[in-house]
C-alpha cells in the first residue's frame, strides 16, 4: 500500500512514528511505509523548489524553469553567434559579410550625417550641393575647375567668348586662313587653297595671295601674291637680320669690315705680306716651315707646348728656365703641367731627374748607392750559388743534419749543425711493455714501498703484471738514472729520466 507523500511546500519530511527509539523494537509496518514513501519520492519529478525541474522531460523542465525555447529564450542562431564574437568600438557599424557572417566597419559621425537624411535632396544639401541640386547647372560651381577627364574629347560647335590660350599648341590639321586680313588679330580655318597651310609643324605659304601682318595698328611685314616679303623696317641684328637696307652699313653693322671680328677661317697668303713682330698668339692648323736652320724664342724662362688634340692624350712642354731644361707633361688636361717632371736636366751640376728619379751615370753610382753589374756575390761556407749583379742570383743555405743532445756547431762547404745548447727531453715511441731503456726527460709513474724526496734519485722495476712499474725488487731494473719529480697519488711517483 502506497503512502502518502509528507511535503511542505514541496520540500520531504519523514512521516510520524517511522525515526527508532533507543532500546525500542523497530515496527515493521511503519518502517515499511518509510522505505516505500522514500522509494516513491525518489522516483517521481523533483519540485522546482526542492531543486528539481518538476518534469520528467527536458523540453516540460524548460517550460517549468522559464526558458522554454522560442517562448522565453532566442533558440541558438549562427548569426547571433557570429555577432557575439564581435569587439566594437565607437564610430564602428556591423555588416554582414557572407550568410551568417558579421564584421565591424568604420562609421564616421560625418557619414551619419548622410545616413540620416531622408531623400537624395536632403544629401545634397549635406554635401553643399544644394544650388546645382536645384538648378541643375554648371553655371552654380562657384569654385574649383573641371578635370580636363571630365571635358568632352571634341570642342566641335563650341563658342568662347574670349581670348583661347594654349600652352602646347594648336593642330589645324589641313585648314587655312580664311582671308588676308590682319592674322595678327584675327585667325579664321577656311578653304585648304587660300593663304597659308599647316603641315604637322609647318606653316606653308600659299602662292596667289597678299598677306599683310599688323602690330597693334602698325603694318610690320607683307607677303606679295608673287611670294616676296617687304618689312617695315630693317630687321634687327638681334633678331637675325643686319639692320641695315645697303651692303655697306650692313657689313659695318655686323662687324664683317674690321679684321679683329675674324674668328674663323684662314687669310690666304696674298693677303698677309712683310715682317710681323707684334703677334702674340699664333694657332695654325697645318706645319711651320723655315727654310733657315734655327728657330729662336726668347725671353724669361720660354717655352713650347706640344698639345695633343687625340682623345685622352696628354701636353707636353719644352721648358728652359735660367740654368734647367725640363720636359713637362700635362697629365690632367687641366691645362697646367703636374710633378714629377718628364725629365728636368741641370746643366751647372750635371744632373739630371727622369720623372723625378736621378738619371744613373757612370760617375754616381756610388753617390746614388747603387752597385754596378761588375761586382758579385760570393756563397761562403754552408752556401751555394751567387756570381757576378749581371742577373738575379740566389743563395741556397745547405740543407742542415739533425740536431740532437749530442751535435755540435760545425760547417761545411755544403752543410752545417747546431750545438742545442741544453739537454732536451726525447720521446719514447716504442711499444713494448718489457721495455727497460727509455730516452731522457722520459717520465714514468712507479709504485713506492718508502715515500722519495722530491727530485730525488730512485730505482724501480718491471713489476710482475704488465702494467706496473715498482720499487720493490721484482724482476730486471730500468736502465739510467730517474728522480722524483713529485707523487701522483696514493703510493704513486712520478720518475723523470736525468741520464
Amino acid at each position: 500500500m502506497e503512502a502518502t507523500l509528507p511535503r511542505t511546500g514541496g520540500v520531504y519530511s519523514p512521516p510520524a512514528g517511522t525515526k527508532g527509539v533507543s532500546n525500542t523494537t523497530i515496527q515493521s509496518v511503519p518502517y515499511n511505509a518509510l522505505v516505500d514513501d522514500l522509494t516513491s519520492d525518489a522516483n517521481a519529478a523533483r519540485p522546482i523548489t526542492a531543486g528539481g525541474t518538476g518534469a520528467t522531460s527536458a523540453s516540460i523542465a524548460r517550460t517549468n524553469l522559464g526558458v522554454a525555447i522560442g517562448s522565453n529564450v532566442q533558440a541558438h542562431d549562427a548569426g547571433l553567434q557570429s555577432i557575439a564574437g564581435l569587439t566594437t568600438a565607437a564610430d564602428q557599424m556591423i555588416y554582414t559579410t557572407a550568410a551568417d557572417a558579421y564584421a565591424t566597419t568604420a562609421l564616421t559621425p560625418f557619414a551619419r550625417t548622410i545616413l540620416d537624411d531622408a531623400d537624395a535632396a536632403a544629401v545634397k544639401s549635406t554635401l553643399g550641393l544644394a544650388a546645382i541640386a536645384s538648378s541643375g547647372s554648371a553655371a552654380d560651381l562657384g569654385s574649383g575647375t573641371i578635370a580636363d577627364a571630365r571635358l568632352p574629347s571634341s570642342m566641335g560647335g563650341k563658342t568662347f567668348t574670349g581670348n583661347v590660350q594654349f600652352t602646347e599648341g594648336v593642330d589645324f590639321g589641313s585648314a587655312v586662313a580664311a582671308s588676308a586680313t590682319d592674322l595678327s588679330r584675327h585667325l579664321a580655318l577656311w578653304e585648304t587653297n587660300y593663304g597659308f597651310s599647316v603641315t604637322s609643324n609647318t606653316l606653308n605659304y600659299v602662292s596667289g595671295s597678299e598677306h599683310v601682318f599688323h602690330s597693334g595698328t602698325n603694318e610690320v611685314a607683307r607677303i606679295s601674291s608673287s611670294g616676296a616679303l617687304t618689312l617695315d623696317t630693317a630687321l634687327a641684328v638681334s633678331e637675325g637680320g643686319t639692320g641695315a637696307t645697303d651692303a655697306a652699313t650692313a657689313r659695318s653693322n655686323l662687324g664683317a669690315n674690321n679684321a679683329s671680328n675674324l674668328t674663323t677661317g684662314t687669310l690666304p697668303n696674298a693677303r698677309i705680306s712683310g715682317a710681323y713682330d707684334g703677334i702674340t698668339t699664333l694657332s695654325t692648323s697645318g706645319k711651320i716651315t723655315t727654310t733657315g736652320n734655327e728657330i729662336e724664342i726668347s725671353g724669361g724662362s720660354p717655352r713650347v707646348r706640344l698639345s695633343d688634340t687625340n682623345t685622352d692624350a696628354y701636353d707636353f712642354w719644352a721648358y728652359v728656365d735660367s740654368n734647367r731644361f725640363y720636359v713637362l707633361a700635362d697629365r690632367d688636361n687641366s691645362g697646367t703641367w703636374e710633378t714629377p717632371h718628364a725629365l728636368e736636366l741641370n746643366a751647372s751640376s750635371n744632373v739630371g731627374y727622369l720623372f723625378g728619379s736621378q738619371i744613373i751615370t757612370a760617375g754616381n753610382y756610388d753617390g746614388l748607392g747603387i752597385t754596378p753589374e761588375a761586382r758579385s756575390i760570393a756563397a761562403g761556407n754552408g752556401l751555394t750559388g751567387g756570381g757576378d749583379l749581371s742577373a738575379n742570383r740566389t743563395l741556397t743555405l745547405g740543407t742542415p743534419g739533425n740536431i740532437t743532445n749530442s751535435t755540435g756547431n760545425s760547417v761545411t762547404s755544403t752543410s752545417h749543425t747546431h750545438a742545442l745548447g741544453f739537454t732536451a727531453a726525447e720521446v719514447y715511441t716504442g711499444s713494448s711493455n718489457s721495455e727497460l731503456t727509455f730516452p731522457l726527460g722520459d717520465v714514468r709513474l712507479v709504485s713506492y714501498s718508502a715515500t722519495p724526496a722530491r727530485n730525488g734519485t730512485l730505482t724501480f722495476y718491471l713489476y710482475s703484471n704488465t702494467a706496473q712499474y715498482s720499487t720493490n725488487v721484482n724482476g730486471t731494473a730500468v736502465g739510467g738514472t730517474w728522480r722524483s719529480r713529485g707523487l701522483g697519488g696514493s703510493n704513486v711517483a712520478l720518475m723523470q729520466r736525468m741520464a
